[in-house]
């Protein structure tokens, strides 16, 4: 009797667990992220644009019909339209606002998610927008997404379009930005990874606390692949010369950073802009060295300063076959070499931005312009390095040597008539981030800055 008690005691417990293990639990539904126009949505936010983007990052897929029950702004939009992406983890909404108004975002504890997930907590944040139409400052757009991503025409009929990446929205028409006194322009290398580099520099300038007051840009020249519609497009390597595009438009490279500078330049909309920083690694590095000695729009700001800073190229320009020679680390003229002195490394054979420019005006340009060479002196491997070609092995043994060879040259060419310094980064190599993130370059950056 004891026995069948127990027996049927035993069996109702498993019958009991298996029950239990039946009825699944849904998991917990996180938020990763919360943003207003691309920058991290504070409780208290002021000065929101009238037409703004809310941004809501989940852990896993929501149900649209679900959230859209547990989400509610007050008072309510002018208009507010839903989208979702990322597999639905992913919502934007699209707000028409009124000015000088406080709004209050709540998301419930519902069960939001496509599995029945629910928040830990609720959702709540308040932001007031503009007082009037006229925008004097943003939070800073911190991160690489398409919160960020903007858009210019480019080409003599504006028919070609540019993607670059910034930190605050450069050509808003109702923008007076009080707070930006500065602005740095970032260049991608060979992989053409604009978003990278983007937040490389951002974190740098976070981590000195400037993200409020330097806008930082990123362009993105895409090759013929990656492009799509009225996107102007170069070939892999065109594009860090200057060339034109091979789209429609037919534009340089340069016409870009151009566009870009004359925008920065305009008073009514940067009143305390003072100085231009532009940067670039690798094949970036390229781009900025000629772009020094290129450009028509130093000089011609004379409320601007403007400085560059190539950053571990394999190639540099030369205003004259003389080259460095490693053995005596002095200069000589190298022969049995055709074509070493050809664009970019030369001033031969020249792209169509410098039709109208004269040898003697860029070498000018490029003595006299501020030229920070930032070289990274560590030893690891470089598989990118070109060391077939004699008009490349001639500029040094290594890229490291290489712009050591470059500041060399124009100390011994030029020797108290040029205005090119070096900045050395101890142990890093062919490493952006590395380099972009160092102290080297953060203590030049609040150098240049001051």
């Amino acid at each position: 009797m004891k026995f069948s008690h127990f027996r049927s005691l035993l069996l109702a417990i498993i019958l009991l667990a298996y029950s239990c293990k039946d009825e699944s639990v849904a998991p917990a539904l996180k938020l990763f992220s919360i943003s207003l126009n691309g920058a991290n949505l504070v409780d208290g936010m002021d000065n929101v644009p009238t037409v703004s983007s809310l941004g809501i990052v989940f852990s896993a897929a929501i149900d649209p019909a679900q959230f859209e029950k547990e989400f509610s702004i007050s008072p309510s939009p002018a208009s507010m339209m839903f989208n979702y992406a990322n597999q639905s983890s992913k919502v934007t909404v699209g707000l028409v606002l009124e000015l000088n108004t406080t709004y209050q975002v709540f998301l419930g504890q519902g069960a939001i998610g496509q599995n029945g997930g629910e928040l830990d907590s609720p959702l709540s944040r308040s932001f007031t927008t503009l007082e009037n139409e006229i925008i004097y400052s943003l939070p800073p757009c911190t991160s690489a997404s398409n919160d960020c991503l903007q858009t210019i025409s480019i080409g003599a009929d504006g028919t070609g379009d540019l993607d670059f990446y910034s930190s605050f929205p450069i050509y808003e028409e109702l923008a007076e930005w009080q707070e930006l006194e500065a602005a740095l322009l970032v260049v991608h290398g060979a992989n053409r990874d604009a978003d990278n580099y983007f937040n490389f520099l951002m974190a740098t300038l976070q981590a000195a606390n400037l993200e409020d007051k330097v806008v930082l840009i990123a362009p993105f020249f895409k090759n013929n692949q990656e492009a799509s519609g009225n996107d102007a497009y170069w070939t892999n390597t065109g594009w860090r010369e200057g060339n034109n595009s091979l789209d429609p438009a037919s534009a340089s490279s340069f016409e870009v950073m151009d566009r870009l500078l004359e925008q920065l330049a305009d008073k009514a909309h940067f009143p305390v802009l003072k100085k231009i920083l532009i940067t670039g690694h690798s094949s970036g590095g390229l781009f900025t060295h000629l772009y020094a000695a290129a450009n028509k729009q130093d000089g011609h700001y004379p409320h601007l300063a403007f400085e560059y800073i190539p950053a571990n190229s394999q190639y540099y320009y030369y205003p004259d076959g003389q080259r460095i020679d490693e053995n005596t680390n002095q200069l000589y003229t190298p022969s049995g070499c055709t074509g070493y002195a050809i664009y970019p490394i030369g001033f031969n054979i020249l792209p169509p931005y410098l039709s109208e420019t004269s040898e003697g005006a860029f070498n000018g340009q490029f003595t006299s312009r501020s030229i920070t060479y930032l070289l990274g002196n560590g030893t690891g491997p470089d598989p990118t390095l070109n060391t077939s070609d004699c008009y490349a092995t001639l500029l040094g043994s290594t890229r490291y040597r290489r712009g050591e060879n470059m500041f060399r040259y124009m100390e011994l060419a030029f020797p108290g008539g040029h205005n090119h310094q070096k900045t050395i980064v101890a142990g890093i190599g062919h490493d952006g981030q590395s380099m972009y993130q160092s102290t080297e370059f953060r203590s030049l950056l609040l150098q240049l800055l001051n």
